[in-house]
């Protein structure tokens, strides 16, 4: 294991320790065995529900989904990240490591919260912490908190608040856009480069698609007060292969994110509409969907929102898919808020602003300060 060359606070050696730590999509269990470590330190009293490699951390009677006067905050996030693994290093206030945004910073402010606070928090909260696995790139089956959700449907009903760590740059980030994926395929006729009119050149034939789609603009929602964009984009792109001969087909991935005023089958209707496919002699089919995250309010969601507003932190709409989505079509109250930069998130060289590490976790603390009481 790596080392520090200067002293660290203990927030920012927490996320130190776990950059250390590979943790792709799909091999998190080096990540969580330390994790386990750790919550045993610092919650010695809580007991752990486990499936699949995704971690529930809570008093029993909280993992049992028990009814209690003091509202239950769920501090939620997953382990896996996506760049390739690379010792993390300290270079003038920022930390570098896999992941370092995306999203360890905020796992690391959870369990240094939980480490030095619980005992002050949980005289007016019942708190749980769930850390898991597959988020990033994968089907919604694939995803670590699906199966969560489904292993121990008890406890999370028993959620009056989710606070997901996703990058934010220290900002309340609401709801979230859902996403389409979505493969189009259009068929020429292979042939000799030199003899074209033997054949018919696919990547041409597709080209007027891809102008069309490109003059596609994003359209503007005014949801929950705040702007979220419809946005439709080709992201991958293949053609037959062979330097000599012209490809017989084209293939190419749409994706469309679309804000929280349409459900997943609004979303694919109107997308089909957009994109006109057999104007354009294009072949359309669905690949997967997953919801937009709406807002479900409650007490509890609204205490933190107020609190977090007396604190002066910006509110903003998530302009993202995360799994807020996923609780929130559970009716459990959720919003985005994590130390992360989001311009750092799957980047080669990630890294945090060591600042907003430890801002985010006084952050943290002050918004689950009981009215009135400034820690």
């Amino acid at each position: 294991m790596s080392e520090p060359t200067v002293p660290l606070s203990a927030v920012t050696r927490c996320l130190w320790d776990m950059l250390t730590i590979a943790s792709p999509t799909g091999q998190e269990q080096a990540f969580n065995t330390w994790l386990k470590t750790q919550m045993q330190g610092a919650c010695p009293h809580w007991q752990l529900l486990e499936a699949e490699d995704s971690l529930i951390f809570a008093p029993e009677a909280v993992l049992n989904g028990e009814a209690d006067a003091r509202p239950h905050i769920a501090l939620v996030g997953h382990s896996d990240v996506v760049p390739a693994h690379f010792s993390p290093r300290l270079e003038g206030g920022r930390l570098h490591g896999s992941g370092a945004s995306d999203m360890k910073g905020a796992l690391a402010a959870f369990v240094e919260l939980l480490r030095t606070q619980i005992s002050g928090l949980e005289q007016s909260y019942r708190l749980s912490l769930v850390v898991y696995a597959r988020e990033e790139q994968t089907p919604l089956v694939d995803n670590g908190l699906y199966h969560l959700i489904r292993h121990f449907p008890a406890y999370f009903k028993g959620i009056d608040t989710a606070i997901i760590g996703e990058p934010t740059d220290n900002t309340v980030q609401l709801g979230c856009v859902g996403s389409i994926h979505a493969t189009v395929h259009v068929t020429g006729k292979a042939c000799h480069s030199a003899r074209p009119w033997n054949g018919e050149n696919a990547l041409y034939k597709a080209l007027p698609f891809m102008q069309h789609v490109a003059e596609l603009s994003p359209v503007e929602h005014t949801v929950f007060g705040l702007p979220f964009f419809d946005v439709i984009q080709l992201t991958e792109s293949q053609s037959q292969p062979g330097r000599t001969s012209l490809p017989g087909w084209w293939q190419g991935n749409v994706n469309y994110r679309f804000a929280p005023v349409k459900d997943e089958q609004q979303a694919w209707q109107h997308l089909q509409q957009q994109l006109q496919a057999e104007h354009f002699g294009v072949q359309l089919e669905l690949l997967d969907t997953v919801p937009a995250g709406q807002v479900v309010s409650n007490p509890c969601f609204e205490n933190l929102m107020n609190r977090f507003a007396e604190l002066k932190v910006k509110r903003a709409p998530k302009q993202a898919w995360t799994d807020v989505a996923q609780l929130t079509a559970h009716g459990i109250a959720a919003f985005n808020f994590g130390p992360g930069l989001t311009a750092q998130a799957h980047t080669e060289d990630e890294h945090i602003l060591v600042q907003d590490l430890e801002d985010y976790l006084q952050l943290l603390h002050q918004g689950l300060a009981p009215k009135g009481e400034t820690p």
